[in-house]
């Protein structure tokens, strides 16, 4: 079960890096077409559910038993603490949503807002040194982002390849807290 829960989380890795290639490979960048948000949104769809499917790998790991629509955060942290267990790998993610200012919140935000409110807003530049570069908008601060568009998807793609990484490393090799 665990490695079919581990290929879904990397698929999610995989669809998101197809985005980001179809995105990147296009001549015209920077239009802010239907085209170019489509690719951006399914992207942090895609980058946010490799998160989300982590939390399947955490639910397994510790045999929470959890139902699969269940899962999320508060919900394993809570059946964490009935079996009296600790996950450093949801500790780390909690963590870093809640870094308002982290690629991780950001990303949840920037996806949230694209599947529940409204387009993501954006910030197009001509003349200057960010001439023909658009960049998304701090839906906190309202500001632009300090990297444009396609870098911000590239680096948000790499931190979570690199931190799915590392919290697998920390989850029990052994199935924890079994009947």
């Amino acid at each position: 079960m665990a490695s079919e829960l581990e290929r879904r989380t990397d698929l999610k890795l995989e669809f998101a890096q197809i985005h980001l290639d179809e995105l990147t490979s296009r001549q015209e960048q920077g239009s802010g077409d239907a085209f170019e948000r489509a690719h951006e949104e399914s992207f942090l769809f895609h980058l946010v559910g490799a998160k989300d499917s982590f939390l399947q790998e955490v639910n397994a790991a510790y045999q929470l038993e959890l139902p699969i629509n269940k899962v999320k955060e508060a919900t394993l942290q809570k059946k964490l603490k009935e079996k009296a267990l600790e996950s450093p790998a949801l500790i780390r993610i909690t963590a870093l949503k809640k870094n308002k200012t982290g690629w991780l919140a950001l990303a949840i935000e920037l996806r949230d807002h694209g599947t529940h409110r409204s387009n993501i807003p954006r910030h197009f530049y001509k003349g200057g040194e960010y001439s023909d570069r658009v960049f998304f908008t701090n839906l906190l601060t309202r500001q632009p982002m300090e990297t444009n568009i396609p870098e911000f998807l590239k680096q948000c793609l790499d931190n979570m390849a690199r931190l799915l990484q590392e919290l697998r490393a920390t989850l029990p090799l052994e199935p924890v807290g079994g009947i």
